[in-house]
């Protein structure tokens, strides 16, 4: 049925875990009433500027590869999202629902990362609108039928051979210390996510980033670390938060779809920058996280891995005994918190007609926070995330925004449930 193409090589992480992982989902909420007819003429359009995005993931032997898909990708009605690669979307590894005033799209994280799934987002909103107000809206940089596709936006960035500056040598990795985990969680926490939201003006918060010349990733980090510090004192492990990052830019693959996606670390408390004040310790932090943004790093960390990944699919016989090798990705320890600043999508003509923008996901292993930030409507949203009840540090994070001087808003606290991927759905599950 499905057209064999290239090896998922930047899927590697996500293809071979021993367990299927749940939907990463984007809610977007409207001023107005979602239109489901127009909506899927909106998603026809988008398939149509970019069908890379209705492909599908394909096992052959010991190999995943995309594949092209020609189902159709339809718009579901109502609340309850739909498990990601199986019949319920057509094998389709992207999904658009929609009820009453909200649209959410979801993807399975093997596919593509939360940039590509931005652009999938950006494309479709952009074709609602022009569709719906009887106008074309300026596209601001967002991906529209307008233009033509550009072979970058396929690009495989651990398929190529990148660049690096002659002479330059990969720093030595030093031993951290365990850090601190937060005890209110579990690793063996159920599926239900709760989250806590808070609201704080655009304009406030980036005036404080700027007085203390620093970056709002680093500035939200080290105030989250400070309600940490304030719940549980006395803590002698260091606080470390992982920060996701796009290394599009490092390694030159700007407009590809595929995972193309890092982490960062930022060491909040247990080194001498401890005895700085705020404003010198951020703008250190800071520095310390551009250094770890280097071009040449993530190049020659690509230019190992890449082979490396090749290597596994290409000798791979048999895809199960493939997933039962040990995966370094699960054993990533994501440290006491995890901030994930998406920043915001492109703005344009009909960007005051949505309401809310929304980042959805479960953190890894469950007992990690995951910190998702988003700017929006001239409000930064910083959604905490947990499989547990972390409602005192929720508390002193509002209160550690008040004390630096930013009124938050408290969001009313929610609570969602990810349904799990079923992209190996039909593919025969070894009996123990």
């Amino acid at each position: 049925m499905f057209e064999k193409k290239e090896m998922a090589i930047s899927a590697s992480p996500y293809v071979y875990l021993p367990m299927d992982i749940p939907v990463y989902a984007v809610e977007i909420t409207h001023e107005d009433e979602v239109d489901a007819d127009i909506l899927q003429g909106a998603l026809d359009r988008t398939i149509a500027r970019m069908p890379y995005l209705a492909d599908t993931l394909q096992i052959e032997g010991g190999v995943v590869y995309y594949a092209k898909n020609p189902l159709p990708m339809e718009v579901g009605r109502g609340i309850w999202l739909r498990p990601v690669g199986g019949h319920e979307t057509n094998y389709h590894m992207l999904d658009l629902t929609c009820d009453g005033r909200v649209m959410c799209f979801s993807m399975y994280h093997g596919f593509c990362d939360g940039q590509g799934i931005s652009a999938f987002v950006e494309s479709v909103l952009y074709h609602y609108y022009c569709m719906r107000d009887g106008k074309e809206y300026d596209p601001c940089g967002i991906r529209t039928d307008a233009g033509p596709m550009s072979e970058a936006e396929e690009l495989d960035p651990y398929a190529m051979v990148h660049e690096v500056s002659a002479g330059y040598e990969m720093p030595q990795r030093t031993p951290s210390e365990t850090p601190y985990h937060l005890p209110e969680l579990s690793p063996y926490a159920g599926y239900e996510v709760r989250d806590w939201g808070l609201q704080v003006s655009s304009e406030s918060l980036m005036a404080f980033v700027r007085e203390n010349g620093t970056s709002p990733s680093v500035a939200i980090a080290m105030l989250v670390a400070e309600a940490v510090a304030a719940v549980h004192s006395g803590v002698e492990a260091p606080m470390i938060a992982y920060l996701p990052v796009s290394t599009r830019r490092m390694v030159g693959c700007d407009e590809t779809f595929k995972n193309c996606s890092s982490r960062i670390t930022l060491h909040l408390s247990g080194t001498p920058l401890d005895a700085l004040p705020f404003a010198e310790r951020a703008a250190q932090l800071r520095g310390i996280m551009k250094q770890q943004m280097n071009p040449d790093m993530w190049r020659s960390v690509y230019n190992m891995l890449g082979p490396m990944y090749v290597k596994r699919m290409q000798e791979a016989t048999d895809y199960w005994e493939e997933v039962r090798k040990p995966a370094s990705f699960t054993a990533t320890s994501h440290d006491t918190f995890y901030l994930d600043y998406i920043g915001r999508l492109h703005e344009t003509g009909y960007s005051d007609k949505i309401a809310d923008v929304r980042f959805l996901c479960k953190p890894v292993s469950g007992n990690t926070l995951h910190v998702n930030v988003i700017d929006h409507g001239g409000r930064f949203r910083i959604d905490c995330l947990a499989c547990g009840d972390v409602t005192a540090i929720i508390d002193a994070l509002a209160q550690a925004f008040a004390d630096h001087g930013l009124a938050v808003e408290r969001k009313p606290e929610d609570c969602f449930t990810l349904p799990e991927t079923v992209w190996r759905e039909g593919v025969e599950t070894p009996v123990a």
